[in-house]
Order: C-alpha cells, then structure tokens, then sequence
C-alpha cells in the first residue's frame, strides 16, 4: 500500500525509551509532508550507566529504523554527546550511518549548528540536568567555541521525571540562567516540555531560544529540503529555515 500523498519524506528519531515528549512536540510542529518515526534506546537515567545503556542500542535500533525507509536519523539525546563528548559525537554519527545507510544527524550537532544560524557565541544554558552534567554541558560547548556564561540546572537524573516538568518551572529556570552577556539562551534535553513556549520565552527575554527538538526538526527540515511557512515556535524556526 502506498503512502498517503501527502507524505513526501520520512525521518527516524533514535530517543530514549523513558522519553515522552520528543514525539508530542516533534508531531505538533512538523508539516503533514513529512512524517515522524521513532525507535527507542535502552535508557532511564541521565548517568554514566544510562547513558551505556542506550549506546548498546544504537547500531540495532538504526538498523531496524532502515527498514522504515527513513530519509535521514537523527540523534535525540544531547545528554549523550554532552558527558562524551566531541569524539563520541562524530563517532557516533558514523555508526548510525554505517549500521543504516542513511545519513544522520546529532542533537548535539544540531544545536551547535542553530547557533552559528542565529550569529550568536555567548549563550546561557537552562538544563533539567544535576551539576557534573552541567558542567560537561558547557565543557561540550566550549570546545565547539561557544562562551557559556550562565548555566543553571534542576538536578534531575530521572529521564522519565524530566518530562513532567511544567511549563512554568522552565519558564523560572530560563529567567534563571538568563545573563546580560547572554545572545541566546539554549535549554538542551529532549525530554524536558519547552519547545511550545520557545517564541513566549524570546518575546520576555528578547533573544533567541534554541531547544534540543526546536533544533532537531530544523535541521532535519533543511536537510530534506523542505521550507514551510512555519510561525515558531522560536526564531529558528519562524526566520531561519533557509539559511
């Protein structure tokens, strides 16, 4: 049977298996020409022991994510290649390429390159991470160039409760970390609810937010060559898919 019309790419998302909200989120923004499928990695914690779990998963899950037909995978854990860094990153990317035969992307890599979109260098960080994930977090972005000069964190390590945080407690935590030095504020993790209040976040702030999915869905966007009119959520989305 033939796909609906409609549909003119798919995407494979490698999330988590505790995650709840990339899906949501991903499904509530992306145009009905290009659908979303997601296989999952063994992971409950955001921790040394979670964080091998999943990668345990990887090649498996790629594989398997091929047989879908997918255009191109995406990475959805910044967690990941924050506490392993810029090796275990491009590494990683060759794996789920060589295990799929398709081409793939990193959410790391994404954000990284939604920042050199927006012109900014000097970024604060609002993170649902404790505090040695916070601090490779910036470690991560340091090496890519970035200058992180505020980071703040709501020291959580269970992947499943990072989904439950409300909308106003990220609010708090953004206005938190926010910096006057600060072009951008980036809020990384998948799993943590932000993305839909991203452009709310931009108009109290005045400066751009880059989420983890945000960036996910435009870069795979621009890699599939799709240009929708999309109003947001955030800048990214709103002004920048064609750069």
């Amino acid at each position: 049977m033939a796909i609906p019309e409609t549909i003119k790419h798919r995407v494979g998302l490698l999330i988590p298996s505790s995650n709840t909200n990339v899906e949501p989120e991903y499904n509530a923004v992306m145009p009905a020409s290009v659908s979303v499928h997601a296989a999952r990695l063994g992971m409950t914690e955001v921790s040394a022991e979670g964080l091998a779990g999943q990668d345990r998963d990887v090649t498996r899950q790629s594989e398997l994510l091929a047989t879908a037909r997918v255009d191109v995978i995406l990475f959805c854990l910044t967690a990941a290649s924050f506490q392993l860094g810029l090796e275990y990153d491009a590494a990683l990317k060759q794996r789920i390429e060589s295990a799929s035969g398709k081409p793939a992307l990193t959410a790391a890599q994404t954000i990284i390159d939604a920042l050199i979109a927006l012109d900014v260098q000097r970024i604060a960080m609002a993170t649902p991470f404790v505090a040695d994930v916070n601090d490779l977090s910036r470690a991560f972005m340091t090496a890519n160039g970035f200058d992180v000069v505020s980071i703040t964190g709501l020291g959580l390590t269970d992947n499943f409760s990072i989904a439950l945080t409300d909308y106003q407690t990220v609010r708090d935590l953004v206005h938190q970390a926010d910096h006057g030095d600060a072009e951008a504020i980036v809020i990384p993790g998948g799993n943590m609810p932000c993305m839909l209040i991203a452009g709310e976040l931009e108009q109290e702030l005045n400066k751009p937010v880059v989420t983890t999915n945000q960036a996910g869905i435009w870069a795979l966007l621009r890699r599939l060559g799709v240009v929708p009119q999309l109003d947001g959520p955030g800048q990214l989305l709103a002004d920048k898919l064609t750069v």
